[in-house]
Protein backbone atom coordinates (compact mmCIF):
# COMPACT_ATOMS: atom_id res chain seq x y z
CA UNK A 1 0.00 0.00 0.00
CA UNK A 2 1.34 3.42 -0.94
CA UNK A 3 2.77 5.38 2.03
CA UNK A 4 2.59 2.40 4.34
CA UNK A 5 5.62 1.15 6.22
CA UNK A 6 6.38 -2.48 5.45
CA UNK A 7 6.99 -4.80 8.43
CA UNK A 8 10.65 -5.07 7.40
CA UNK A 9 11.11 -1.27 7.26
CA UNK A 10 9.28 -0.84 10.56
CA UNK A 11 11.56 -3.40 12.17
CA UNK A 12 14.60 -1.56 10.82
CA UNK A 13 13.31 1.67 12.34
CA UNK A 14 12.91 0.01 15.71
CA UNK A 15 16.59 -0.94 15.68
CA UNK A 16 17.67 2.69 15.24
CA UNK A 17 19.13 4.33 18.35
CA UNK A 18 16.38 6.44 19.89
CA UNK A 19 17.16 10.03 20.89
CA UNK A 20 16.48 10.35 24.61
CA UNK A 21 14.64 13.32 26.04
CA UNK A 22 17.78 14.55 27.81
CA UNK A 23 19.75 14.33 24.57
CA UNK A 24 17.06 16.20 22.68
CA UNK A 25 16.78 18.97 25.27
CA UNK A 26 20.59 19.29 25.28
CA UNK A 27 20.47 19.80 21.50
CA UNK A 28 17.76 22.42 21.94
CA UNK A 29 19.81 24.31 24.53
CA UNK A 30 22.90 24.11 22.35
CA UNK A 31 21.38 24.93 18.96
CA UNK A 32 18.12 26.84 19.39
CA UNK A 33 18.84 30.54 18.90
CA UNK A 34 15.69 31.54 20.78
CA UNK A 35 16.71 29.52 23.84
CA UNK A 36 20.29 30.82 23.73
CA UNK A 37 18.99 34.36 23.25
CA UNK A 38 16.70 34.07 26.28
CA UNK A 39 19.56 32.79 28.44
CA UNK A 40 21.96 35.50 27.28
CA UNK A 41 19.26 38.14 27.63
CA UNK A 42 18.50 37.20 31.22
CA UNK A 43 22.20 37.14 32.09
CA UNK A 44 22.68 40.57 30.50
CA UNK A 45 19.76 42.13 32.39
CA UNK A 46 20.96 40.58 35.66
CA UNK A 47 24.34 42.24 35.22
CA UNK A 48 22.81 45.69 34.83
CA UNK A 49 19.89 45.41 37.22
CA UNK A 50 21.30 48.32 39.29
CA UNK A 51 22.17 50.50 36.32
CA UNK A 52 19.58 53.10 37.28
CA UNK A 53 21.34 53.70 40.61
CA UNK A 54 24.27 55.22 38.74
CA UNK A 55 22.16 58.38 38.73
CA UNK A 56 23.00 58.84 42.44
CA UNK A 57 26.66 57.87 42.13
CA UNK A 58 29.50 60.40 41.86
CA UNK A 59 30.70 61.21 38.36
CA UNK A 60 33.97 62.74 37.23
CA UNK A 61 34.08 65.51 34.67
CA UNK A 62 36.91 67.11 32.75
CA UNK A 63 36.61 70.13 30.47
CA UNK A 64 39.10 71.84 28.21
CA UNK A 65 38.17 74.93 26.23
CA UNK A 66 39.97 77.43 23.99
CA UNK A 67 38.41 80.85 23.35
CA UNK A 68 39.62 83.56 20.96
CA UNK A 69 37.50 86.72 21.41
CA UNK A 70 37.98 89.54 18.90
CA UNK A 71 34.76 91.38 19.64
CA UNK A 72 34.87 95.13 19.99
CA UNK A 73 35.25 96.51 23.49
CA UNK A 74 34.15 99.80 24.99
CA UNK A 75 37.57 100.84 26.33
CA UNK A 76 40.35 99.32 24.27
CA UNK A 77 43.04 100.77 26.50
CA UNK A 78 41.74 98.69 29.41
CA UNK A 79 40.01 95.78 27.69
CA UNK A 80 42.15 95.39 24.60
CA UNK A 81 40.91 94.33 21.19
CA UNK A 82 41.48 90.58 21.49
CA UNK A 83 41.30 88.10 24.37
CA UNK A 84 42.51 84.50 24.30
CA UNK A 85 41.44 82.25 27.15
CA UNK A 86 42.31 78.63 27.86
CA UNK A 87 39.98 76.95 30.35
CA UNK A 88 40.63 73.70 32.21
CA UNK A 89 38.08 72.28 34.64
CA UNK A 90 38.08 68.98 36.52
CA UNK A 91 35.87 67.80 39.31
CA UNK A 92 33.18 65.57 40.71
CA UNK A 93 29.42 66.09 40.73
CA UNK A 94 26.66 64.05 42.28
CA UNK A 95 22.88 63.91 42.57
CA UNK A 96 21.46 63.05 45.98
CA UNK A 97 18.15 61.41 46.83
CA UNK A 98 17.14 64.61 48.64
CA UNK A 99 17.03 66.45 45.32
CA UNK A 100 20.34 68.14 46.02
CA UNK A 101 22.96 68.59 43.31
CA UNK A 102 26.55 69.08 44.37
CA UNK A 103 29.68 69.85 42.40
CA UNK A 104 33.28 70.17 43.53
CA UNK A 105 35.71 71.41 40.89
CA UNK A 106 39.19 72.76 40.34
CA UNK A 107 39.31 75.44 37.62
CA UNK A 108 42.21 77.03 35.77
CA UNK A 109 41.74 80.00 33.43
CA UNK A 110 44.75 81.32 31.51
CA UNK A 111 44.00 84.71 29.91
CA UNK A 112 46.00 86.80 27.44
CA UNK A 113 44.75 90.26 26.42
CA UNK A 114 46.04 92.03 23.33
CA UNK A 115 45.84 95.73 22.43
CA UNK A 116 45.87 97.26 25.92
CA UNK A 117 48.05 100.19 26.95
CA UNK A 118 50.74 99.07 29.43
CA UNK A 119 50.15 102.11 31.59
CA UNK A 120 46.59 101.02 32.28
CA UNK A 121 46.78 97.23 32.36
CA UNK A 122 49.87 95.95 34.15
CA UNK A 123 49.36 92.19 33.62
CA UNK A 124 47.78 91.42 30.22
CA UNK A 125 48.79 87.74 30.71
CA UNK A 126 47.58 86.03 33.88
CA UNK A 127 46.30 82.73 35.28
CA UNK A 128 43.24 82.34 37.53
CA UNK A 129 42.96 79.31 39.82
CA UNK A 130 39.57 78.72 41.39
CA UNK A 131 38.63 75.69 43.56
CA UNK A 132 34.82 75.84 43.63
CA UNK A 133 31.93 74.11 45.39
CA UNK A 134 28.38 74.47 44.05
CA UNK A 135 25.10 73.33 45.63
CA UNK A 136 21.55 73.39 44.25
CA UNK A 137 18.46 72.34 46.21
CA UNK A 138 14.99 71.83 44.75
CA UNK A 139 12.17 73.34 46.80
CA UNK A 140 9.13 72.53 44.64
CA UNK A 141 9.64 70.40 41.55
CA UNK A 142 11.75 67.37 42.45
CA UNK A 143 11.23 68.10 46.15
CA UNK A 144 13.23 65.54 48.16
CA UNK A 145 14.34 64.00 44.87
CA UNK A 146 10.93 62.63 43.81
CA UNK A 147 11.64 63.20 40.11
CA UNK A 148 15.09 61.66 40.38
CA UNK A 149 13.83 58.63 42.29
CA UNK A 150 11.05 58.09 39.76
CA UNK A 151 13.56 58.15 36.91
CA UNK A 152 15.67 55.52 38.67
CA UNK A 153 12.61 53.40 39.52
CA UNK A 154 11.45 53.41 35.89
CA UNK A 155 14.82 52.28 34.54
CA UNK A 156 15.30 49.64 37.25
CA UNK A 157 11.78 48.26 36.83
CA UNK A 158 12.03 48.14 33.03
CA UNK A 159 15.27 46.16 33.23
CA UNK A 160 13.71 43.77 35.73
CA UNK A 161 10.63 43.29 33.56
CA UNK A 162 12.86 42.51 30.57
CA UNK A 163 14.87 40.02 32.65
CA UNK A 164 11.71 38.27 33.82
CA UNK A 165 10.43 38.15 30.24
CA UNK A 166 13.61 36.40 29.09
CA UNK A 167 13.43 33.97 32.02
CA UNK A 168 9.80 33.15 31.29
CA UNK A 169 10.49 32.82 27.55
CA UNK A 170 13.27 30.32 28.25
CA UNK A 171 10.97 28.23 30.41
CA UNK A 172 8.21 28.33 27.78
CA UNK A 173 10.60 27.33 24.99
CA UNK A 174 11.97 24.37 26.95
CA UNK A 175 8.49 23.15 27.87
CA UNK A 176 7.47 23.52 24.23
CA UNK A 177 10.52 21.46 23.25
CA UNK A 178 9.63 18.70 25.72
CA UNK A 179 6.02 18.61 24.52
CA UNK A 180 7.28 18.41 20.93
CA UNK A 181 9.46 15.44 21.85
CA UNK A 182 6.47 13.63 23.33
CA UNK A 183 4.30 14.60 20.39
CA UNK A 184 6.68 12.84 17.99
CA UNK A 185 7.06 9.85 20.29
CA UNK A 186 3.33 9.27 20.68
CA UNK A 187 2.73 9.84 16.96
CA UNK A 188 5.26 7.17 16.11
CA UNK A 189 3.84 4.87 18.79
CA UNK A 190 0.36 5.31 17.32
CA UNK A 191 1.74 4.58 13.83
CA UNK A 192 3.07 1.24 15.06
CA UNK A 193 -0.27 0.31 16.60
CA UNK A 194 -2.22 1.72 13.65
CA UNK A 195 -0.07 -0.23 11.17
CA UNK A 196 -0.78 -3.48 12.97
CA UNK A 197 -4.45 -2.53 13.11
CA UNK A 198 -4.47 -1.87 9.38
CA UNK A 199 -3.06 -5.34 8.74
CA UNK A 200 -5.76 -6.90 10.88
CA UNK A 201 -8.62 -5.01 9.23
CA UNK A 202 -7.23 -6.15 5.89
CA UNK A 203 -7.30 -9.76 7.10
CA UNK A 204 -10.88 -9.34 8.29
CA UNK A 205 -11.86 -7.73 4.98
CA UNK A 206 -10.20 -10.52 2.98
CA UNK A 207 -11.76 -13.19 5.19
CA UNK A 208 -15.25 -11.73 4.70
CA UNK A 209 -14.63 -11.33 0.99
CA UNK A 210 -13.81 -15.04 0.67
CA UNK A 211 -16.88 -16.04 2.72
CA UNK A 212 -19.05 -13.78 0.54
CA UNK A 213 -17.73 -15.45 -2.61
CA UNK A 214 -18.66 -18.78 -1.10
CA UNK A 215 -22.14 -17.48 -0.23
CA UNK A 216 -21.49 -17.97 3.49
CA UNK A 217 -22.32 -14.33 4.46
CA UNK A 218 -24.37 -11.52 3.02
CA UNK A 219 -22.72 -8.86 0.92
CA UNK A 220 -23.38 -6.36 3.72
CA UNK A 221 -20.91 -8.19 5.97
CA UNK A 222 -18.20 -7.90 3.34
CA UNK A 223 -19.02 -4.22 2.65
CA UNK A 224 -18.86 -3.48 6.37
CA UNK A 225 -15.45 -5.15 6.65
CA UNK A 226 -14.23 -3.26 3.59
CA UNK A 227 -15.45 0.04 5.06
CA UNK A 228 -13.58 -0.73 8.28
CA UNK A 229 -10.43 -1.39 6.27
CA UNK A 230 -10.79 1.87 4.34
CA UNK A 231 -11.33 3.74 7.61
CA UNK A 232 -8.20 2.16 9.12
CA UNK A 233 -6.21 3.17 6.05
CA UNK A 234 -7.42 6.77 6.42
CA UNK A 235 -6.40 6.71 10.10
CA UNK A 236 -3.00 5.34 9.15
CA UNK A 237 -2.43 8.09 6.58
CA UNK A 238 -3.58 10.67 9.15
CA UNK A 239 -0.97 9.43 11.62
CA UNK A 240 1.69 9.56 8.88
CA UNK A 241 0.81 13.21 8.25
CA UNK A 242 0.93 13.89 11.99
CA UNK A 243 4.40 12.32 12.20
CA UNK A 244 5.61 14.47 9.31
CA UNK A 245 4.33 17.60 11.04
CA UNK A 246 5.70 16.55 14.43
CA UNK A 247 9.11 15.71 12.96
CA UNK A 248 9.31 19.09 11.26
CA UNK A 249 8.55 20.86 14.53
CA UNK A 250 10.95 18.51 16.36
CA UNK A 251 13.81 19.41 14.01
CA UNK A 252 12.86 23.08 13.86
CA UNK A 253 13.13 23.47 17.63
CA UNK A 254 16.50 21.72 17.84
CA UNK A 255 17.60 23.46 14.60
CA UNK A 256 18.98 20.21 13.21
CA UNK A 257 17.63 18.17 10.31
CA UNK A 258 17.37 14.41 10.25
CA UNK A 259 14.95 11.50 10.56
CA UNK A 260 14.41 10.38 14.12
CA UNK A 261 12.60 7.32 15.43
CA UNK A 262 11.91 7.47 19.16
CA UNK A 263 10.76 3.84 19.39
CA UNK A 264 14.27 2.41 19.57
CA UNK A 265 15.80 0.13 22.14
CA UNK A 266 15.73 2.94 24.72
CA UNK A 267 12.17 4.10 24.33
CA UNK A 268 11.30 6.78 26.91
CA UNK A 269 9.58 5.74 30.11
CA UNK A 270 6.14 7.31 30.48
CA UNK A 271 5.17 5.63 33.74
CA UNK A 272 6.25 8.66 35.81
CA UNK A 273 3.12 10.53 34.79
CA UNK A 274 1.00 8.60 37.28
CA UNK A 275 3.09 9.24 40.41
CA UNK A 276 5.31 12.29 39.78
CA UNK A 277 4.77 15.02 42.40
CA UNK A 278 3.55 18.36 41.16
CA UNK A 279 6.23 20.96 40.44
CA UNK A 280 6.70 23.22 43.44
CA UNK A 281 4.64 26.33 42.84
CA UNK A 282 6.45 29.64 43.09
CA UNK A 283 4.63 32.38 45.04
CA UNK A 284 4.37 34.63 41.98
CA UNK A 285 4.94 33.46 38.39
CA UNK A 286 7.17 35.46 36.08
CA UNK A 287 4.37 36.88 33.92
CA UNK A 288 2.58 38.06 37.05
CA UNK A 289 5.80 39.65 38.29
CA UNK A 290 6.10 41.37 34.92
CA UNK A 291 2.61 42.81 35.36
CA UNK A 292 3.55 43.85 38.90
CA UNK A 293 6.72 45.51 37.60
CA UNK A 294 4.76 47.28 34.87
CA UNK A 295 2.50 48.63 37.59
CA UNK A 296 5.54 50.06 39.37
CA UNK A 297 6.69 51.59 36.08
CA UNK A 298 3.28 53.23 35.61
CA UNK A 299 3.33 54.60 39.17
CA UNK A 300 6.88 55.91 38.80
CA UNK A 301 6.08 57.39 35.38
CA UNK A 302 3.02 59.12 36.83
CA UNK A 303 5.11 60.54 39.67
CA UNK A 304 7.74 61.65 37.18
CA UNK A 305 5.14 63.31 34.96
CA UNK A 306 3.55 65.17 37.86
CA UNK A 307 6.91 66.36 39.18
CA UNK A 308 8.15 67.35 35.73
CA UNK A 309 5.15 69.62 35.20
CA UNK A 310 5.39 71.36 38.56
CA UNK A 311 6.83 74.87 38.89
CA UNK A 312 10.58 74.82 39.40
CA UNK A 313 11.83 76.60 42.50
CA UNK A 314 15.37 76.00 43.63
CA UNK A 315 17.96 77.73 45.72
CA UNK A 316 21.58 77.56 44.72
CA UNK A 317 24.91 78.62 46.09
CA UNK A 318 28.51 78.76 44.98
CA UNK A 319 31.67 79.34 46.95
CA UNK A 320 35.09 79.56 45.34
CA UNK A 321 38.64 80.39 46.36
CA UNK A 322 40.55 82.51 43.87
CA UNK A 323 44.07 83.36 43.00
CA UNK A 324 45.51 85.33 40.08
CA UNK A 325 49.06 85.76 38.95
CA UNK A 326 51.14 85.56 35.79
CA UNK A 327 52.47 82.19 36.99
CA UNK A 328 50.27 79.21 37.71
CA UNK A 329 52.13 78.18 40.91
CA UNK A 330 51.66 81.55 42.57
CA UNK A 331 48.00 81.63 41.49
CA UNK A 332 47.41 78.23 43.06
CA UNK A 333 49.09 79.21 46.32
CA UNK A 334 47.13 82.45 46.48
CA UNK A 335 43.84 80.62 45.88
CA UNK A 336 44.33 78.21 48.79
CA UNK A 337 45.18 81.09 51.12
CA UNK A 338 41.50 82.01 50.91
CA UNK A 339 42.07 85.74 50.77
CA UNK A 340 39.95 86.29 47.65
CA UNK A 341 36.78 84.16 48.04
CA UNK A 342 33.71 84.55 45.85
CA UNK A 343 30.26 83.72 47.22
CA UNK A 344 27.09 83.43 45.16
CA UNK A 345 23.59 82.71 46.52
CA UNK A 346 20.45 82.78 44.40
CA UNK A 347 16.94 81.56 43.71
CA UNK A 348 15.54 80.30 40.39
CA UNK A 349 11.86 79.98 39.52
CA UNK A 350 9.98 78.92 36.40
CA UNK A 351 6.46 77.60 35.83
CA UNK A 352 4.44 76.23 32.88
CA UNK A 353 1.58 78.46 31.72
CA UNK A 354 -0.92 76.01 30.18
CA UNK A 355 -2.80 75.00 33.34
CA UNK A 356 -5.59 73.25 31.43
CA UNK A 357 -3.19 70.89 29.67
CA UNK A 358 -1.39 70.19 32.94
CA UNK A 359 -4.68 69.12 34.53
CA UNK A 360 -5.39 66.73 31.66
CA UNK A 361 -1.90 65.28 31.88
CA UNK A 362 -2.29 64.65 35.59
CA UNK A 363 -5.58 62.81 35.01
CA UNK A 364 -3.92 60.78 32.26
CA UNK A 365 -1.13 59.64 34.56
CA UNK A 366 -3.64 58.62 37.21
CA UNK A 367 -5.58 56.58 34.65
CA UNK A 368 -2.34 54.87 33.58
CA UNK A 369 -1.77 53.86 37.20
CA UNK A 370 -5.30 52.48 37.49
CA UNK A 371 -4.96 50.58 34.19
CA UNK A 372 -1.66 49.01 35.25
CA UNK A 373 -3.15 47.99 38.60
CA UNK A 374 -6.14 46.39 36.89
CA UNK A 375 -3.89 44.53 34.44
CA UNK A 376 -1.82 43.18 37.33
CA UNK A 377 -4.93 42.15 39.23
CA UNK A 378 -6.35 40.38 36.18
CA UNK A 379 -3.09 38.59 35.41
CA UNK A 380 -2.86 37.38 39.03
CA UNK A 381 -6.40 36.05 38.84
CA UNK A 382 -5.83 34.34 35.48
CA UNK A 383 -2.67 32.59 36.66
CA UNK A 384 -4.26 31.34 39.87
CA UNK A 385 -7.22 30.04 37.90
CA UNK A 386 -4.88 28.40 35.41
CA UNK A 387 -3.11 26.60 38.28
CA UNK A 388 -6.41 25.34 39.67
CA UNK A 389 -7.70 24.24 36.25
CA UNK A 390 -4.47 22.43 35.35
CA UNK A 391 -4.42 20.64 38.71
CA UNK A 392 -8.02 19.54 38.24
CA UNK A 393 -7.37 18.52 34.64
CA UNK A 394 -4.24 16.55 35.60
CA UNK A 395 -6.17 14.68 38.29
CA UNK A 396 -8.95 13.89 35.82
CA UNK A 397 -6.53 12.80 33.09
CA UNK A 398 -4.61 10.59 35.52
CA UNK A 399 -7.81 8.85 36.54
CA UNK A 400 -8.74 8.37 32.91
CA UNK A 401 -5.26 7.04 32.14
CA UNK A 402 -5.50 4.61 35.03
CA UNK A 403 -8.74 3.31 33.54
CA UNK A 404 -6.97 3.05 30.18
CA UNK A 405 -4.29 0.87 31.76
CA UNK A 406 -6.98 -1.38 33.21
CA UNK A 407 -8.82 -1.48 29.90
CA UNK A 408 -5.61 -2.45 28.08
CA UNK A 409 -4.90 -5.27 30.56
CA UNK A 410 -8.48 -6.51 30.24
CA UNK A 411 -8.19 -6.56 26.45
CA UNK A 412 -4.84 -8.38 26.71
CA UNK A 413 -6.42 -11.05 28.91
CA UNK A 414 -9.41 -11.32 26.58
CA UNK A 415 -7.14 -11.68 23.57
CA UNK A 416 -4.92 -14.23 25.33
CA UNK A 417 -7.96 -16.32 26.30
CA UNK A 418 -9.34 -16.19 22.77
CA UNK A 419 -5.95 -17.11 21.36
CA UNK A 420 -5.89 -20.13 23.67
CA UNK A 421 -9.36 -21.12 22.49
CA UNK A 422 -8.17 -20.78 18.89
CA UNK A 423 -5.24 -23.12 19.55
CA UNK A 424 -7.76 -25.60 20.96
CA UNK A 425 -9.89 -25.30 17.84
CA UNK A 426 -12.80 -23.75 19.74
CA UNK A 427 -13.02 -20.39 17.89
CA UNK A 428 -12.36 -18.79 14.50
CA UNK A 429 -9.52 -16.74 13.07
CA UNK A 430 -11.99 -13.92 12.55
CA UNK A 431 -12.77 -13.81 16.27
CA UNK A 432 -9.08 -13.75 17.21
CA UNK A 433 -8.36 -10.96 14.75
CA UNK A 434 -11.34 -9.01 16.07
CA UNK A 435 -10.02 -9.31 19.63
CA UNK A 436 -6.59 -8.15 18.44
CA UNK A 437 -8.31 -5.10 17.01
CA UNK A 438 -10.04 -4.41 20.34
CA UNK A 439 -6.63 -4.56 22.04
CA UNK A 440 -5.17 -2.14 19.50
CA UNK A 441 -7.98 0.34 20.07
CA UNK A 442 -7.35 0.16 23.82
CA UNK A 443 -3.65 0.82 23.23
CA UNK A 444 -4.43 3.87 21.08
CA UNK A 445 -6.69 5.27 23.78
CA UNK A 446 -3.97 4.71 26.36
CA UNK A 447 -1.40 6.53 24.22
CA UNK A 448 -3.69 9.54 23.76
CA UNK A 449 -4.36 9.69 27.49
CA UNK A 450 -0.66 9.43 28.31
CA UNK A 451 0.12 12.33 26.02
CA UNK A 452 -2.62 14.44 27.60
CA UNK A 453 -1.28 13.75 31.10
CA UNK A 454 2.32 14.55 30.15
CA UNK A 455 1.35 17.75 28.31
CA UNK A 456 -0.76 18.92 31.26
CA UNK A 457 1.99 18.02 33.72
CA UNK A 458 4.50 20.01 31.68
CA UNK A 459 2.24 23.07 31.68
CA UNK A 460 2.39 23.03 35.47
CA UNK A 461 6.16 23.49 35.22
CA UNK A 462 5.49 27.09 34.17
CA UNK A 463 4.60 27.70 37.82
CA UNK A 464 7.93 26.36 39.11
CA UNK A 465 10.44 28.76 40.61
CA UNK A 466 13.24 26.99 38.73
CA UNK A 467 14.31 28.24 35.26
CA UNK A 468 13.29 24.84 33.87
CA UNK A 469 12.55 21.53 35.54
CA UNK A 470 11.92 18.29 33.71
CA UNK A 471 10.84 15.01 35.27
Amino acid sequence: MKGKLTPLLLLACLNVHALTLDEYLAQVQQNNDGVKGAVKGEEAKSLRKDEGKLFFKPSFFLTGEYSDDKRMTIATAFQGNRTIRNTYRAGINQNFETGTKASLSYNIYRTEIFGTQPGFVQRPIFTDVSPTIELTQSLWRNWLGKENKSTVDIQTSQIEAARLQDQYAYKQLMIQAENTYWRLYFSQARLKVQGESLDRTKKIRDWNQERFRNNLVDEADYLQADANFQGAEVEYQTVLAEIDSALREFNSIRQTDGDINLLGSQSPDTSYVMSAPLPKKMPVREDVMIAMTNQRVAEANAQLGVERNKPNLEVYGQYSLNGRDRQYGKSDTMAWEGTHPWTVVGVRFSAPMDLGALSDYKKSYEQDKVAAALNYKRKSYEVEREWEILNSRLDLFRKRLNLSYKKEKAEEKKYAAERKRFNQGRTTTFQVVQFEQDLANAQLVKLRNEQEVITTFNQLKLFSGEPYVRQ
